[in-house]
């Protein structure tokens, strides 16, 4: 058989968490891989380049999952490719309408309080009109390039563990696979089942989130738990409130879960706890959809826990566990706001369980720079508890790499991680996969691959 062609390019950002975008072209077929947007970016820098692939065909865009460094440019990826299909996963395209509503609620609350007339990239009637255009398929339904059948090219998702609806995707043409895991996760969560990947792949487009974290792997999941409950039990018997700063989308849902299980155990103390907003809201849309990934889970588990739900202006009282948005502490979100009235009491803590940029509030927390939180929230000193807890939605990389040893590619483009990560694993790479080409792809650079 001939040599076949793929033609890559890495829209989005390079190195690091942002703006998530892949573009592959198979012949004259062009397939967009996500479109995310990174919210805390300079606009300019926000969205994908799709201005370098704007003159090629784009008949296909296929979203990994919701979270909004996926999916939050996904109108004006539309807007520049209107003729393209959009694939998603069943509770995908669900949360990604809820993600882009709430998007727009949240920009147009913050330029109000500014006092800027309200100016976004897209608006509620044109996230309305696009949601028609999702189409829906379950995990390991293959289904063909609708239109272009004649391309000879199919897709199917895999469970990815990463949050509900999450997917890995498999694009299968002229006897090549490529596969693009988006956010993966192996081992089990608190919910989630874990990932579940194809094996003997040409073409592997992975991310690298833990890459560089070394005592993520080692951890065992019972000793973290036990870790996380003793510690917090610690806080609580102060009449401390421990604020555990969550995205509103997985996290909260995942560590809501872990508390309940840990309170109707007696591991952790009968206290109150407390919700904000948008987390809520997927609650419900986790009731409603879990049982149908997951036949085993119980229809409506997550609105039987008792929890509150958190009133601003609410005067702060332990012993308290509060789940606030966001799980990396912008700048006027709940966790950021509350922070600062709980970091300067050593009876409180602050709790991490996921994934923060190294340069959020969270990521300073997370690194101990407590010289630059001083300053950014107005304190003399931080004196409550942080501690980091490794219940993350990522693979660790020893997980990675099993994964890579699954897949067998001939070539791996790794994404989704900053430069340490994914240095390391391409260094990991090359030594066991001698004949395997690894990229660090550059953000707008173009990559062919003859296989």
């Amino acid at each position: 058989m001939a040599d076949v062609k793929i033609k890559y390019t890495s829209l989005g950002a390079g190195y690091g968490v942002g703006a998530s975008s892949h573009y592959i072209k198979l012949d004259r077929y062009g397939i967009l891989l996500d479109a995310g947007m990174d919210p805390n970016s300079e606009p300019e820098d926000a969205i994908p380049d799709y201005e370098v692939v704007k003159q090629n065909n784009v008949q296909a865009i296929v979203i990994s999952h919701a979270h909004f460094d996926h999916i939050g440019s996904l109108p004006m990826a539309v807007r520049n490719f209107p003729h393209a299909r959009v694939y998603m996963t069943p509770p995908t395209a669900e949360l990604t309408e809820q993600m882009l509503y709430h998007y727009i609620q949240v920009q147009r609350k913050r330029q109000k309080e500014k006092n800027q007339e309200f100016e976004a990239f897209y608006d509620e009637e044109f996230v309305g009109i696009i949601r028609y255009l999702f189409q829906s398929f379950d995990y390991r339904k293959i289904f063909p390039f609708h239109s272009h059948e004649e391309s000879g090219i199919s897709f199917s998702f895999y469970d990815a563990g990463h949050i509900l609806g999450s997917a890995g995707i498999l694009i299968e043409w002229r006897d090549k696979k490529i596969f693009y895991t988006g956010n993966t996760k192996k081992s089990k969560q608190f919910i989630l089942q874990g990932a579940e990947y194809p094996a003997n792949v040409d073409v592997l487009i992975t991310e690298t989130t833990y890459g560089a974290h070394e005592e993520a792997e080692k951890i065992k999941p019972s000793s973290e738990r036990n870790r996380f409950a003793a510690l917090l039990t610690e806080r609580l018997k102060l009449g401390g409130i421990v604020l555990i700063p969550v995205f509103a989308l997985g996290r909260t849902q995942e560590i809501l879960t872990l508390l309940n299980r840990l309170r109707q155990t007696n591991k952790i103390p009968a206290v109150p706890i407390f919700i904000t907003g948008f987390g809520i809201n997927v609650n419900k849309t986790y009731d409603r959809l879990l049982d149908k990934t997951y036949p085993d889970f119980e229809h409506g588990s997550l609105r039987k826990i008792s929890y509150g739900r958190w009133i601003k202006g609410r005067r702060l009282q332990g012993p308290a566990i509060l789940l606030f948005t966001s799980g990396m502490m912008i700048r006027g979100t709940a966790s950021f706001e509350y922070s600062k009235q709980l970091a300067a009491d050593e009876k409180n803590g602050i709790f991490f369980v996921g994934y923060a940029d190294p340069e959020t509030p969270a990521g300073l927390f997370q690194r101990r720079k407590y010289e630059f939180l001083r300053e950014i929230f107005g304190l003399k000193s931080i004196l409550c508890k942080v501690e980091i807890f490794h219940f993350s939605a990522h693979s660790n990389r020893k997980e990675l790499l099993d994964m890579i040893a699954k897949t067998n590619p001939k070539t791996i483009v790794l994404t989704h991680g900053d430069a340490a990560a994914m240095h390391w694993m391409q260094k990991k790479i090359q030594a066991y996969l001698k004949n395997c080409r690894t990229i660090l792809p550059i953000k707008s650079a173009s990559y062919e691959f003859l296989l």
